[in-house]
């Protein structure tokens, strides 16, 4: 359906309109006409266009009086900022005013801005304004829990009570979710009266418009595979790392061999996070380097690729990451790098979305050269195997001292076979570099 032909006030149109939006997608075309008039409880995807299927029907009820009107909390800054960055578009027809509150931020400004006909913030800060009674709900017709499943796994179930039960009982509920864990449910059953549900997406498994792909690489080469890929299919990259500084490494590294590439972490202040978002929005970067918690709400069209660099700990957090390209009915990618040592992880994500992920190869090199991965080719006690030949039969002793005088650490040697002139000798991946520089052993191959 076309949103000039929705039954919507002239002024949304409008400002649909200059966003370039035509035709509403689905969440938009069911929600919105149902969310004019009762609570609304919604599973949908991310990138689904959710957030215009609540703003809408806010701007349909507010009526820019001089108290707060409509409380959307969301889980993070970065959603906080985009969140409130559409609305805006909305305000400034209807001449309404909006404002976003975070954590990280001055709050002397946050609170000049105060009331405003729609705030939209996080919860630790939302709290924070209310006890100091700069913010008050006691008016407001609209509550909106947005990505409440993100808010769930980050702890804010009882600020979200909280905030609630402190604020107009008579007021329009609308709750977003991706994934429904019994919490939410909870949060339905305890506050909202004869909500519609919509199921839009069976716990954001489907992701569809994603290709989803997974490649087999050790560590030490996950940089070369990176940089192959990159260097084969260009487009906007958004990189995901488990850790803070794993995040940090590869950004850099990137750049250093001459990628417009830029971490996102919260380590950054927020004024560095604020510009690193809009440069990669905007263009002037092309490969956005990741945690899961910086990575939550970013919401840039565009996205042509999401690489795993780290394989998720949790599937769910899998099925979001992938949730960031595909969106808005375009088409997308995801690739996942996995370790031998993360296969228990992968098969798990695996039954968590119901489906054989497919296995690709990176064809082709990049700029960063790909080195032997010895840990990858080790077996369960880290052990790795190379077949060789010798000038003639050498005692098990006289061989181990050979490797020992090679640099090979005695307890890193393993079992030893000789049969003749050739043999087999194991040796731990920690040392294996060394094994085809000890002079005496010749036709030194490792057996894969």
């Amino acid at each position: 359906m076309k949103f000039e032909n929705m039954k919507i006030d002239s002024r949304a149109k409008t400002a649909l309109r200059k966003k370039g939006f035509v035709n509403a997608t689905e969440v938009q075309e069911k929600v919105i006409p149902v969310a004019m008039k009762k609570d609304v409880v919604v599973q949908s995807r991310t990138g689904s266009g959710k957030t215009l299927a609540f703003l809408i029907p806010i701007f349909e009820g507010v009526e820019g009086r001089r108290d707060v009107e409509a409380i959307i909390l969301v889980p993070t800054r970065e959603l906080a900022q985009q969140v409130e960055h559409e609305a805006r578009a909305f305000a400034k027809e209807y001449g309404y005013s909006t404002v976003c509150i975070y954590g990280g931020a001055s709050i002397e400004k946050q609170i000049e801005n105060l009331p405003s006909t729609i705030v939209v913030g996080t919860p630790g800060r939302v709290m924070d304004l209310m006890r100091r009674g700069y913010l008050s709900l006691n008016n407001i017709k609209f509550f909106v829990l947005d990505e409440a499943d993100r808010m769930m796994d980050m702890g804010f179930l009882d600020d979200i009570i909280w905030i609630m039960k402190r604020s107009n009982e008579r007021k329009r509920i609308f709750l977003f979710s991706a994934t429904m864990p019994p919490q939410i449910i909870g949060i339905a059953h305890r506050f909202m009266k004869d909500e519609e549900k919509f199921i839009l997406s069976e716990d954001e498994i489907t992701a569809k418009g994603v290709e989803q792909y997974w490649i087999s690489v050790g560590e030490i080469n996950k940089m070369a595979k990176l940089s192959a890929l990159i260097d084969s299919e260009p487009g906007k990259y958004l990189i995901f790392c488990n850790t803070k500084r794993k995040t940090q490494e590869v950004a850099e590294k990137l750049q250093r061999f001459g990628y417009k590439s830029y971490p996102l972490h919260g380590d950054m202040r927020q004024a560095s996070r604020t510009r690193t978002m809009n440069d990669f929005k905007n263009g002037k970067i092309n490969i956005l380097v990741s945690t899961d918690v910086a990575a939550r709400g970013i919401d840039v069209h565009g996205i042509t690729h999401v690489v795993n660099y780290d394989v998720p700990l949790y599937p769910k957090d899998y099925v979001h990451r992938i949730g960031r390209t595909g969106r808005m009915e375009k088409n997308g990618k995801s690739i996942t790098f996995v370790r031998k040592d993360d296969i228990e992880y992968w098969e798990r994500i695996e039954r968590f979305v119901g489906k054989k992920i497919k296995r690709m190869k990176i064809e082709g090199k990049g700029r960063i050269k790909e080195r032997i991965d010895y840990r990858e080719y080790a077996n369960a006690y880290g052990m790795v195997r190379f077949k060789f030949s010798a000038p003639r039969d050498f005692s098990e002793w006289e061989l181990t001292k050979i490797l020992e005088n090679g640099g090979i650490k005695d307890y890193h040697i393993g079992s030893i076979n000789m049969q003749g002139k050739e043999g087999y000798v194991e040796i731990h991946y920690a040392s294996a570099h060394r094994v085809k520089g000890v002079r005496a052993l010749k036709s030194v191959q490792m057996m894969r």
